[in-house]
């Protein structure tokens, strides 16, 4: 059974999702099979171990589960929101041969916030006496690394160029998704490691990593994530086409629903942060949302539910389109002209893939473009990165440790792989906090 969504709590940036009793957790929890290898765990990237905190659910061990996904999964409760699990642990659940699987995300939600409501004790500190790392971005990557290695007894510095840790968490995704509570929570136990961070602290200079290297710091972790959308020429010229960074940060953060409320936006994209932008938008007062991708509706990057979130919304699909020219009044875009597209070649989802559809072409009248195609590493991230390989849209090369070219510089995260999930990011700043513990002790 697919999970409600309740409009009305999207409308008011609330959690759509309400937390489980303790009743309904039981029960959902003794749906569980107790599989021995279970595939739940194989599923999850980053190692949350949801076969053991379920059963610990299942024998009322509430405490023991909040204490599991914490040791695991630093960003738990963060996960237990955001995480798409109908593609991961949920997808593989066992009990999907007799019936719908198990609402694991659900569960987790339960025992994270069960931990944090009876306040089970902080993590133990580690004992700094290691040797000295430095962390570039605190992001899911960067602070899940961090909270490894503090416990590894390493003196961990975070440097982090905004004023408060979380990355996309705390700027981008909104409330309705991810409640700020929740990210407060993952991040007071980082917090209670006694993780040392430099906030409004830019590393921008060409030498930044080798310097601190040079400085006594014994490996350095790239986890600044990708901080520039990628902008299509068609809109460069106009004052109201903007990316989705800024325009989901302003309506979490500054409540400009007047910019939006009773206008016509047209969100470029498809993926997950376009959803994001098409169904805040929507929540905001706007009159009509329209969603532009050139994938089709089956095809779309953005995960099943976030895709019926939008349709719960109202949001006007034009999938399978690609806008042809802007009409504007000076620089201001006051509508576009589209046209549908197929592909040329199944399977391949780029522009030049594209032949268009003659005699589907539509006209919009728009107010505002919202540009959400993808991101890439900014210009700061191209200067501190000198000397180490990268492709050729900036994003680092690292070997199956995490390794740059450089010795004792390891990356992790979007700026590895492009922008994934954050369950993603934190199963790679896991993993490389064990591959950075592994080349120390060799040295």
């Amino acid at each position: 059974m697919k999970k409600p969504i309740k409009r009305n709590k999207i409308e008011q940036f609330e959690p759509m999702r309400e937390s489980m009793s303790l009743q309904d957790a039981i029960k959902e929890s003794n749906r569980c099979l107790l599989c021995y290898d279970a595939p739940c765990n194989e599923a999850c990237p980053a190692g949350t171990d949801p076969a053991k905190f379920i059963r610990q659910i299942k024998f009322y061990n509430y405490k023991g589960a909040a204490r599991t996904i914490r040791k695991n999964n630093i960003l738990g409760t963060v996960c237990s929101y955001v995480c798409p699990v109908e593609k991961l642990c949920e997808e593989k659940c066992s009990i999907v041969a007799l019936e719908d699987p198990i609402n694991i995300s659900g569960l987790q939600r339960f025992a994270s916030e069960y931990g944090r409501d009876v306040g089970i004790e902080p993590l133990q500190n580690g004992l700094k006496n290691r040797g000295k790392i430095a962390i570039i971005g605190a992001g899911p990557a960067g602070l899940s690394c961090a909270s490894e290695l503090v416990r590894k007894d390493y003196d961990v510095k975070i440097l982090e160029k905004e004023k408060d840790i979380g990355g996309v968490l705390r700027w981008n995704i909104p409330e309705y998704r991810l409640p700020k509570e929740a990210i407060e929570y993952d991040i007071k136990n980082v917090l209670d490691l006694c993780v040392d961070i430099s906030y409004n602290t830019k590393v921008t200079s060409a030498n930044a990593v080798l310097n601190l290297l040079a400085d006594g710091y014994k490996a350095v972790f790239i986890s600044a994530g990708l901080s520039e959308a990628f902008m299509l020429p068609l809109f460069e010229q106009y004052s109201n086409a903007v990316s989705y960074i800024p325009f989901l940060r302003d309506i979490k953060f500054n409540n400009d629903s007047h910019i939006i409320k009773d206008k016509n936006i047209a969100i470029i994209g498809g993926g997950s942060v376009a959803i994001d932008a098409a169904v805040s938008a929507a929540a905001s007062g706007a009159r009509k949302v329209y969603l532009i991708s050139l994938e089709h509706l089956n095809e779309l990057p953005a995960d099943e539910e976030e895709i019926r979130i939008a349709q719960a919304m109202n949001i006007i699909f034009k999938a399978g389109s690609q806008v042809t020219e802007v009409i504007a009044e000076k620089d201001k875009i006051t509508g576009l002209k589209g046209i549908e597209i197929e592909w040329v070649e199944l399977g391949v989802f780029v522009p030049e893939n594209a032949r268009q559809i003659y005699g589907t072409e539509f006209n919009l009248n728009v107010d505002l473009v919202v540009q959400a195609i993808g991101t890439k590493p900014g210009e700061e991230l191209k200067k501190i990165t000198k000397g180490i390989q990268t492709t050729g849209k900036g994003i680092i090369k690292i070997n199956e440790n995490f390794e740059t070219n450089i010795s004792g510089v390891f990356a992790g995260g979007d700026i590895v792989n492009g922008g994934a999930t954050v369950v993603q990011a934190v199963g790679e700043g896991k993993k490389a906090a064990e591959c950075i513990d592994k080349h120390l002790c060799q040295l």
